[in-house]
């Protein structure tokens, strides 16, 4: 496999491994942007292949990419997988996987001003495809994008920093409570995201959570404290005990068995990935509960994301559990999708 970039990397337990390679590399670089990108898609529903894209032109905004490294996000590609969208009714196919990727910007548009050649970045969405259906469209070994979908790393990048979109959805989320107003909180489901909110909850100084998540073993990395597998297990007097609700699973109808840990008036707040609301009215309509969802993400919450990484304010190391070359894709996506103990699976370009 060629070099991704200007810089070479391997993939070891914590971290990759950056290491700077001769001018060798430069004078191939124009060879390498002139021809087709592979990337990984779904050509059709339960199908997933590695195959040449077709970019479409650099304009004048738009940015055009290296990849270093991107991740698998299970609750977007399950979905995507079986051949729904988390954007629209229907979806379209062939659709280009993946939701984030940090690389290294190689060409810039003429009105481009936040981001120079030799940037590192980490970029969110890519919709400048050919043919494809890009809900955003990452995992490609080059992308071109509009420079609003980048966020420039200044520094050398690390292995953590595609964690970037993962923290700021969380951020994102968090926004929607007034936390001076609450009590405790339940977030049903630790997979990255639940454990991300719990993480970012508790650098918020808010640490009176709890969690439901069937398998210890994303238990065991939780910052809440208690853990029930089901949500069934609560005792009694965990019963009207939450103010705020926080599903992530994408099932909806697990909302019906926690209303009666909810407190009368209590908040749901929905981050999983749904496609229809299905709940019997007459089981949660007592309580008059709130429900507030949230999906979008700022930039502010990018930044804010790339702030606290920079600093490591938050022990995100754990997150990443799992690495492999994308040669080895077909592999990554089971383990990603099907392992109880892959939290965030980073594929090495």
């Amino acid at each position: 496999m060629t070099p991704c970039t200007g810089l070479t990397f391997v993939a070891c337990c914590n971290c990759i491994i950056f290491a700077t390679l001769n001018v060798e590399w430069y004078r191939t670089l124009a060879v390498e942007m002139n021809r087709k990108p592979k990337g990984i898609i779904y050509p059709k529903a339960n199908r997933i292949n590695f195959v040449e894209l077709t970019p479409l032109p650099l304009g004048p905004s738009d940015v055009r990419v290296r990849t270093l490294a991107t991740s698998i996000t299970p609750g977007v590609e399950r979905f995507v997988l079986t051949g729904k969208s988390i954007t629209s009714k229907e979806i379209k196919f062939p659709v280009l996987s993946g939701s984030e990727l940090v690389g290294e910007v190689v060409e810039i548009g003429s009105n481009v001003i936040d981001v120079e050649v030799g940037d590192y970045v980490f970029v969110h969405r890519v919709d400048n495809w050919l043919e494809l259906t890009p809900l955003f469209g990452c995992q490609a070994e080059y992308v071109v994008t509009n420079q609003a979908n980048v966020i420039p790393i200044r520094r050398q990048p690390e292995e953590k920093d595609i964690l970037i979109g993962l923290v700021a959805y969380a951020i994102s989320a968090v926004k929607k409570l007034n936390l001076e107003a609450i009590e405790r909180i339940l977030i049903v489901g630790l997979g990255s995201v639940g454990l991300m909110l719990a993480e970012y909850l508790n650098y918020k100084g808010f640490s009176a959570v709890d969690a439901c998540e069937k398998y210890q073993t994303r238990g065991l990395l939780a910052a809440a404290k208690d853990i029930a597998f089901d949500i069934l297990d609560f005792p009694s007097d965990y019963l009207e005990r939450y103010d705020v609700i926080i599903e992530t699973t994408g099932r909806l109808l697990i909302l019906e068995q926690a209303m009666k840990l909810l407190k009368p008036r209590g908040t749901f707040l929905l981050v999983g990935n749904y496609d229809e609301m299905k709940l019997d009215y007459r089981l949660i309509q007592d309580k008059e509960p709130i429900f507030v969802t949230s999906i979008r993400t700022s930039d502010d919450d990018f930044f804010e994301a790339k702030y606290l990484l920079s600093e490591d304010a938050l022990p995100v190391e754990k997150f990443l559990t799992h690495r492999f070359p994308v040669s080895e894709y077909e592999q990554a996506y089971d383990v990603a999708l099907n392992r109880a103990d892959a939290i965030k699976t980073v594929l090495v370009w």
